[in-house]
């Protein structure tokens, strides 16, 4: 595996915009729409960089997991937030399709393991989705690279 420039830039947009966009929802249950609109142009921008002949890829697949996250949001009543719908636009801009399944995977495991314990401790209380969304894309990610050798 080659870890290359565009991979680092990459991880770098990930891990920055997802820790402010996960501590925000962890603390507020909500977040700053600036904040995920400044994520989603970065990506943007370093995809035109890096990736300029794949560019249509990346926005397929950042269209695809809106739509889903926004399909979830109106079958559950707007349960889920619109913020996680913006934040699957950022996720699908570092993602192929094809890595789209491994990242809805990821954190449904996670959030059903951890909510199904917090939930016999705590009760049923709304929980932020973002750290989910977060490791999953990063699983994804990780293994996309991995896979690209």
């Amino acid at each position: 595996m080659e870890i290359t420039l565009y991979h680092l830039v990459c991880l770098a947009i990930i891990l920055n915009f997802s820790i402010i966009l996960s501590i925000q929802d962890i603390k507020s249950m909500s977040v700053s729409l600036y904040i995920q609109l400044g994520s989603i142009f970065a990506a943007l921008i370093c995809q035109l960089i890096f990736a300029r002949n794949e560019i249509r890829i990346y926005i397929i697949s950042s269209l695809i997991l809106g739509a889903l996250y926004y399909a979830v949001r109106k079958i559950t009543k707007n349960k889920l937030g619109l913020a996680d719908v913006w934040f699957g636009l950022f996720q699908g801009l570092f993602l192929t399709p094809k890595m789209i399944s491994l990242c809805l995977a990821a954190e449904v495991i996670l959030a059903f393991c951890l909510v199904s314990i917090l939930n016999k401790k705590m009760g049923k209380k709304p929980f932020p989705f973002i750290p989910y969304m977060t490791f999953g894309l990063l699983v994804a990610f990780v293994v996309q690279v991995g896979l690209n050798r």
